[in-house]
C-alpha cells in the first residue's frame, strides 16, 4: 500500500484502507461530518467519487467553499435529491452510525446502494475509557453492538460484525530478506489476547461481500503520538479548569454545608419538639375518638328512641282525634235532644195552661193520655241520658289515659284545655237537662193533683 500523505490522522481513516477492495474505482457515499479527513482518504484509496451527506448544514456550507476537488460533492443529509437517488452508490461509509436516527438512516443508505452494494457504518462503543486518538464527537444517539447489528439487520440480508482497536507495538524486520517476508503477530503481552474494541463496525450488504477478517493498519508514529499528546495536554488544560472551579465549587459547598449544619441543628431540636407534641396530640385524638364513638352510640340509641316517641305520639294523636271525633257527634246528638226537649217543655206548659181553666171530660181524658205518653218519652229520654253521662265518663276516662301515654305530655296542654272545655260544656248542659226534666216532672204532678183526674206519676 503507498504510504500516507501529511494529512490529519483521525481514527475513521482507518475505515478508508480496510474499504479499499470494494472501494476503489466505485461510486462512494459517505455519510459523516464534512471536515471529516476520510473522503480525501478515499479518493487516495482509489475511489471515482465521493459524495459526502451531513446532517450539519453549517459543516456542509464550510466544506464546500474549502473543496477543491472534483470529485467530492457535499449535501445536507435532510436533502430531498439525496432521498430521491436510489441506486446511485456503490458503496456507503458512516464514520458514526449516531449521527441521526439510525433506522431512517439505514432506510435511505440501502435505497441508494446499487443491487450489489456494500455499507460499512460504525458505531463508537460507549464502554471505551482511554482511546488511543480522540474521537470527534459527531453523533446524537449512542448505538452499543447489538442495537448496531438490530438496526442494520432490518434492512440487509447479509450482516458481518467487526471491531476497531487499538494496535500499539514494535516491528523487527530483516533488511535483506531473500523473499518477500510472511509477518507474524504475537500477542502474549495482552492480558485478553486482544485490546478492547472503540468501534463496532457493521458491513452490510445484499448479497455476500469478501473483506478481510483481521486487518492491521498501521499509522504514522510521529502523527498518532502528536495527535494523542496534544489531545492529553487539551485534556490536562480542561482537568486543571475543571479543579480550580471544583475547589471553588468545594469552599462554597463547604460554607453552604456549615449553615446547613446549623439549620439541621435547629430543626433537629423542632423536630423533637414537635414529636413531644405528636405524642400528646396522639393521646387526645384517641381520647377524642373514644368520646366521639361513644357519643354517636348515644346518638343512636336516643334517635332509635325518638323514632319510637314519635311512632306512639302518632298512635296517640289518631286515638284523640277519633276521641273528638266522638265528642262532636255526641254533643250534636245531645243539642238535639235539648231541642226536643224544649218541644215537649212547650207542650207541658199548654197541658199545664189548659189545666188551670179545668179541662172538660173528654179534654181530661186527652190529657191523660198525653201525660202518659210525655212521661213514656220523659222515661226514655232519662234512660238516653243516663247512657250519655255513661259515654261521657268513658270519654273521659280514655282521654285522661291519653294524655299520660303521650310523649313528654303535660296537663296544661292545648288538648287536655280542648278536652276540659268539652266536658265542663256537657257537664252543664247535662245538669240543665236534668234540672229541665226535675222541673217538668213536679209540673205534671202538680197539674194532675190539681185536675183530680189520674194518681201521682211514679218518679
Amino acid at each position: 500500500m503507498s504510504s500516507a500523505p501529511e494529512s490529519a490522522i483521525e481514527p475513521a481513516i482507518v475505515l478508508a484502507a480496510y474499504a479499499e477492495p470494494v472501494a476503489s474505482g466505485r461510486r462512494v457515499l459517505f455519510v459523516g461530518p464534512a471536515v471529516s479527513a476520510l473522503p480525501a482518504r478515499l479518493l487516495e484509496r482509489g475511489a471515482r467519487l465521493v459524495h459526502v451527506c451531513d446532517p450539519d448544514p453549517v459543516r456542509v456550507a464550510e466544506a464546500t467553499a474549502k473543496n477543491r476537488s472534483k470529485d467530492v460533492s457535499f449535501s445536507a443529509l435532510a436533502d430531498g435529491h439525496f432521498a430521491l437517488r436510489e441506486g446511485a452508490f456503490d458503496v456507503c461509509i458512516v464514520e458514526d452510525a449516531g449521527i441521526s436516527d439510525p433506522v431512517a438512516l439505514i432506510k435511505k443508505i440501502r435505497r441508494a446502494l446499487t443491487a450489489r452494494g456494500v455499507a460499512i457504518l460504525a458505531s463508537l462503543n460507549p464502554e471505551t475509557r482511554v482511546p488511543l486518538l480522540p474521537h470527534r464527537p459527531s453523533g446524537v444517539i449512542s448505538l452499543d453492538y447489538y442495537a448496531l447489528y438490530d438496526a442494520v439487520k432490518s434492512e440487509f440480508e447479509h450482516v458481518r460484525m467487526l471491531g476497531q482497536a487499538p494496535f500499539v507495538g514494535y516491528v523487527i524486520a530483516d533488511f535483506a530478506p531473500e523473499s518477500a517476508p510472511e509477518p507474524s503477530l504475537d500477542t502474549a503481552f495482552l492480558p485478553s489476547g486482544a485490546e478492547e474494541p472503540e468501534l463496532f463496525i457493521a458491513v452490510a450488504s445484499q448479497q455476500p461481500v469478501e473483506l478481510e477478517a483481521f486487518a492491521v493498519v498501521q499509522l504514522p508514529y510521529r502523527s498518532v503520538v502528536t495527535g494523542a499528546a496534544s489531545h492529553d495536554s487539551e485534556a490536562l488544560r480542561r482537568s486543571r479548569g475543571e479543579a480550580l472551579e471544583l475547589r471553588s465549587k468545594l469552599t462554597e459547598a463547604e460554607a453552604a454545608l456549615a449553615g446547613d449544619k446549623q439549620t439541621l441543628t435547629t430543626l433537629r431540636s423542632k423536630l423533637s419538639d414537635a414529636e413531644g407534641a405528636l405524642v400528646g396530640d396522639k393521646q387526645s385524638l384517641t381520647t377524642l375518638r373514644s368520646k366521639l364513638t361513644e357519643a354517636e352510640a348515644a346518638l343512636a340509641t336516643d334517635r332509635q328512641s325518638l323514632a319510637a316517641r314519635d311512632t306512639k305520639l302518632r298512635e296517640a294523636e289518631t286515638r284523640v282525634f277519633a276521641r273528638d271525633a266522638e265528642l262532636l257527634a255526641l254533643r250534636q246528638e245531645l243539642e238535639n235532644k235539648n231541642q226536643q226537649l224544649k218541644q215537649q217543655e212547650t207542650k207541658l206548659t199548654e197541658l199545664t195552661s189548659k189545666l188551670k181553666q179545668g179541662p172538660s171530660a173528654e179534654e181530661a181524658a186527652a190529657a191523660a193520655a198525653d201525660l202518659s205518653a210525655l212521661e213514656k218519652t220523659l222515661a226514655e229520654r232519662g234512660e238516653h241520658i243516663r247512657k250519655l253521662e255513661r259515654d261521657l265518663r268513658e270519654a273521659e276516662r280514655v282521654g285522661k289515659e291519653l294524655v299520660r301515654q303521650l310523649p313528654g305530655g303535660n296537663p296544661d296542654s292545648a288538648a287536655e284545655t280542648r278536652r276540659k272545655a268539652g266536658e265542663s260544656e256537657l257537664a252543664q248542659k247535662l245538669a240543665k237537662s236534668q234540672a229541665d226534666l226535675i222541673a217538668t216532672r213536679w209540673a205534671l204532678e202538680a197539674a194532675v193533683k190539681r185536675g183530680g183526674g189520674s194518681e201521682t206519676p211514679e218518679a
